[in-house]
């Protein structure tokens, strides 16, 4: 038998130690990688975290602009920084939110005659507990928000006579037909008293409009009126208006009759009956006498300007029952005002001091320079011009002077790129055409004038696209997207 001799293990154990030492070594290096690693992966889920947490905050600010229901006069509130919780608390944002006009100029509050066209976003977030964002673990996004606000003007208002005291009234809201109109006290809101002037020279009793019946109830003298006709509700003619529903604010601010061809002024006008018991009925008599409280009137702006507008008028659009005026035909007053818009159912037949010339572009867009005419056949016989001044001071009439001169120079803008660069009349210096504001506090006497109603004079101003530097405008019918330029700060 051969005895082999087995082989020693006596290098085992240092080598299991060694490599032992090697692992415990290699895992004491890997330990702080790994850390490392843990803690980006954490920082990185929370930076995530913080980015929705900025997102939520944006979508928060954005409800509460939708929540005020297209009403911009609600919307202060949403300056206020907006605060708040996502994920179980552990995620918050704060927001900001700054208002711009066309022009991105900021819009302060309150907001009484700028419209804001964007809301500037700012929201920070961040899924660290405490009162701090840190710096490294805070996101902050900015967006801006193209506001969808409609901006177009409702027709409805009160049909005031000279003075204000009394107004056209229906008896009730849906008034029956042959309905006599009378005259009663005024009451702002009052449905029986809110008539809306139309394009097509009618004037309807907005409340009377109804799924049944949606053109309305409108005032109407039945055919071939004689003196003495009272004037009654009936049903608004549609598609063809006739004659004896169509109505025309005249140069003594009367509402006269149009007569049986439809195309020129009847021989009748709105007259508050004597001695009626259950207030004033309204008939139709021959038109003319001083002004007074029986026959001169004095609508609202927000009546609507009936069949005024281009090319000849210039309606404002803020007050959109305004129409830029000669002050009583006279050039020498030394400043025009924003009167109710006359009306005839040939415009040729509108009285010269509410009748221009304007500088037009070929289908209604871009913009054109030149000068805004009219004829004074009152004193002057000559042409007169549409005159600027310095800021704060009342543009006048003057008579035309030389092709290019700058002081009569204007630039009309018909639908441009963009809805707030539209519809607007700049001078030579880049001032825009615009009435006193009425809304002003305080309202100083001196940017008033007062007639058969208190209206604005004719300015210029430093452009902001608001509606009341708007003329011959329609809504803004702009759909852009609502949110855009998003990106981190």
């Amino acid at each position: 038998m051969i005895l082999r001799r087995l082989r020693g293990d006596d290098g085992s154990l240092p080598l299991a130690m060694m490599l032992t030492l090697v692992g415990t070594s290699l895992s004491t290096l890997m330990v702080p990688v790994v850390i490392q690693q843990l803690r980006d992966t954490q920082r990185t889920v929370e930076r995530a975290q913080a980015l929705h947490a900025a997102q939520a905050g944006i979508d928060v600010v954005i409800g509460a602009i939708r929540a005020t229901g297209g009403n911009p006069d609600h919307l202060c509130p949403v300056t206020t920084p907006f605060t708040g919780a996502v994920g179980g608390g552990k995620g918050r944002y704060t927001v900001s939110v700054t208002f711009q006009d066309a022009a991105r100029k900021p819009v302060g509050c309150p907001l009484k005659t700028v419209v804001p066209s964007y809301a500037l976003i700012t929201s920070t977030g961040t899924n660290v507990p405490g009162t701090a964002f840190p710096a490294d673990r805070s996101r902050t996004l900015t967006a801006t928000y193209v506001f969808r606000f409609t901006n177009e003007n409702i027709e409805g208002g009160l049909v005031k006579f000279y003075g204000g005291t009394y107004c056209l009234d229906a008896g009730s809201s849906s008034p029956a037909v042959g309905t006599n109109v009378t005259t009663q006290p005024c009451s702002t809101g009052s449905p029986r008293q809110i008539f809306a002037y139309t394009r097509n020279l009618t004037l309807v009793l907005v409340s009377s409009r109804t799924a049944a019946n949606p053109q309305g109830m409108c005032l109407d003298s039945a055919a071939d009126p004689v003196s003495g006709t009272l004037i009654q509700f009936r049903p608004c003619g549609s598609p063809t208006v006739p004659y004896h529903q169509q109505w025309n604010i005249n140069d003594s601010s009367n509402f006269q009759s149009t007569d049986n061809t439809g195309t020129k002024l009847g021989a009748y006008c709105f007259h508050a009956k004597a001695g009626s018991t259950k207030g004033a009925f309204v008939e139709l008599l021959a038109c003319g006498g001083a002004s007074d409280n029986t026959r001169t009137f004095a609508p609202e702006a927000s009546v609507g300007a009936g069949a005024a507008g281009p090319p000849a008028q210039l309606v404002n659009f803020k007050q959109f029952g305004r129409c830029v005026d000669v002050t009583n035909f006279d050039v020498t007053k030394g400043f025009l005002i924003v009167w109710p818009c006359k009306q005839a159912p040939n415009q040729a037949n509108v009285g010269w001091n509410q009748r221009f010339t304007i500088p037009a572009t070929s289908g209604g867009t871009g913009h054109a320079t030149g000068q805004i005419v009219t004829y004074d056949s009152s004193k002057l016989k000559t042409n007169v011009c549409l005159t600027t001044a310095k800021r704060t001071e009342f543009v006048t009439m003057q008579p035309c002077p030389a092709k290019g001169t700058a002081s009569a120079e204007w630039t009309v803008s018909y639908q441009e790129k963009t809805y707030g660069a539209s519809y607007v009349i700049r001078d030579s210096a880049g001032l825009c055409l615009t009435p006193t504001d009425l809304d002003a506090k305080p309202l100083l006497e001196s940017n008033i004038f007062r007639g058969s109603t208190v209206v604005s004079k004719l300015t210029v101003d430093h452009c902001d696209g608001s509606k009341l530097q708007k003329w011959n405008a329609p809504a803004n019918t702009e759909d852009p997207s609502p949110l855009k330029d998003i990106g981190e700060d």
